[in-house]
């Protein structure tokens, strides 16, 4: 088997165990696998597909708990940002795009170590905030889940509100950063291929995670992923700025 499908199939595996098991961190954990043996502009596109094919399937199982009305301004706020970070996109480099995920990533670890859980609900001008950063760090990079994230976290809702909520508007997010990447023509017969062959890989890592969800120390887990979030993060920051240093 080529070296790079073996890749993709290990990070799809990977990305669907994680996001089953602990619903978060599908993209943050595959994607800077992907560009071990990919570039960004053929890496993301094709996690952003994975993405979304896992948000399909995590709607379909919390379905009838979404917020509505929280989730339309999200999504509304979030259009804007998609127009920013497709402008960016046109003329980034790769280094770019990997300083700007591993950023994400590092505010990640550092909202999920500090997180003082739900309060009172927040203001409409931090669903705003949340939803135009999520879409352009979501078009630029493929990772629109932390500003999202970290809103919802502070919110005081039901662990399935909170669930179905942020897997409805990735799912919608997602279609919406799919087409506009295909749109763009980054969307190649290459991405395509690769996706078909991440598939099966992604639905065996999802009914694992599932499977494994309850049955194991959710808190030690959560521990080592945040552990090795930080490590790729910092790892993918210092790329970026030796790159940018080079240039």
């Amino acid at each position: 088997m080529d070296a790079t499908i073996a890749i993709c199939i290990a990070a799809a595996l990977l990305a669907g165990f994680i996001q089953g098991f602990s619903g978060f961190g599908s993209v943050l954990v595959a994607l800077p696998v992907l560009l071990t043996a990919l570039d960004a502009r053929t890496a993301v596109p094709l996690v952003s597909m994975v993405a979304l094919a896992i948000n399909i399937v995590m709607t379909a199982r919390l379905r009838g708990h979404v917020r509505k009305g929280p989730m339309r301004l999200l999504l509304l706020s979030s259009l804007p940002g998609m127009a920013a970070g497709a402008w960016i996109l046109d003329g980034a480099p790769d280094s770019l795009i990997k300083g700007v995920l591993g950023a994400v990533i590092l505010f990640v670890v550092a909202h999920s170590v500090t997180a003082r859980g739900p309060g009172a609900p927040l203001a409409k001008g931090w669903t705003v905030l949340a939803g135009f950063t999520s879409g352009g760090i979501g078009l630029l990079t493929g990772a629109n889940g932390p500003p999202v994230i970290a809103w919802a976290a502070r919110q005081p809702w039901a662990r399935d509100e909170l669930r179905a909520t942020l897997t409805f508007y990735f799912l919608v997010t997602g279609l919406l950063i799919v087409g506009t990447q295909a749109a763009k023509g980054l969307v190649t017969g290459e991405v395509g291929g690769l996706f078909g062959w991440s598939v099966p890989a992604l639905g065996a890592g999802l009914w694992a995670g599932f499977a494994a969800c309850g049955k194991a120390n959710e808190r030690v887990f959560r521990t080592v992923v945040l552990v090795l979030l930080g490590f790729i993060g910092l790892t993918m920051v210092w790329q970026a700025a030796r790159a940018a240093l080079a240039a």
